[in-house]
């Protein structure tokens, strides 16, 4: 039996609440499955002042399968660039399955893998017109199935090829867990010692989620700050729009100079 599966294994304990509904992240906005865990972030890059909006929104939700399985997803939405990524991994004893999606004002780019670590992941990459098929032989593990077992407490292996959706490869990381002061760090490195993510844990809340050493940072915000760094956004956004309308209307409906 691989560690992979351990780690699953783990997560389907009858006794460990296992980690969500289906579908997008936005199903967290109807009412969650017993069980289901909801945290909100606001990515921040170092130093920037409390009353700047953030560089991006993050939810995180882990929580049962409607198939029995466990399942997470993540979604963050990049304010100023107008983009979105959702990431969804979903695992039952005998699969995995991922769906990662940017969505761009007008293009995106979708990646879905499913298989096991066992035997490796089919799938396809789909952005603009192509169809990219893709074979990943390679024994291994989604990351937010390791990341919801750290957040769980459950132990991890040292070494694991673990997917990166952006390259929409393996890439072998090394997987260390500390604690200082009642905060767990669970993170994963690379080969040339490059920092992978660090997520930092107090009980089963994250306390902050990073992907590079010196770069932004995701911390907690309440459900309210939330939603209310979203509408601030959305407005800024719809006034943003209205104006340029307003003037390309303003730039057609002024009459030209004739040429002397």
């Amino acid at each position: 039996m691989s560690y992979a599966w351990l780690v699953l294994a783990g997560l389907l304990l009858p006794q460990q609440p296992p980690p969500i509904d289906t579908g997008l992240v936005r199903s967290i906005e109807l009412e969650s499955r017993p069980g289901t865990w909801v945290q909100h972030f606001r990515l921040d890059r170092e130093g920037a002042r409390a009353d700047e909006l953030p560089l991006a929104l993050l939810s995180y939700v882990a929580g049962p399968d409607p198939t029995g399985g466990v399942h997470a997803e993540l979604e963050l939405d990049y304010l100023a660039q107008g983009v979105r990524v959702i990431h969804v991994e979903q695992a039952s004893p005998s699969l995995r399955r991922l769906v990662f999606r940017e969505l761009h004002e007008r293009s995106g780019r979708t990646l879905f893998l499913e298989g096991t670590p066992e035997t490796g992941f089919q799938g396809y990459e789909l952005g603009g017109r192509e169809v990219v098929r893709h074979d990943q032989p390679e024994r291994g593990e989604f990351p937010l199935l390791l990341i919801e077992s750290a957040r769980l407490g459950m132990s991890t292996p040292e070494h694991l090829a673990v997917l990166d959706p952006l390259a929409a490869a393996f890439e072998p990381l090394e997987l260390a867990s500390t604690s200082a002061d009642g905060v767990r760090h669970f993170e994963a490195r690379r080969a040339d010692g490059s920092l992978r993510w660090r997520v930092s844990l107090r009980g089963e809340r994250i306390e902050e989620w990073r992907s590079q050493e010196r770069g932004p940072a995701a911390r907690p915000i309440s459900p309210e700050e939330f939603e209310r760094l979203r509408e601030q956004n959305e407005l800024m956004v719809r006034a943003a729009r209205e104006a340029a309308a307003q003037a390309k209307t303003e730039a057609v409906r002024r009459p030209r100079l004739r040429r002397l």
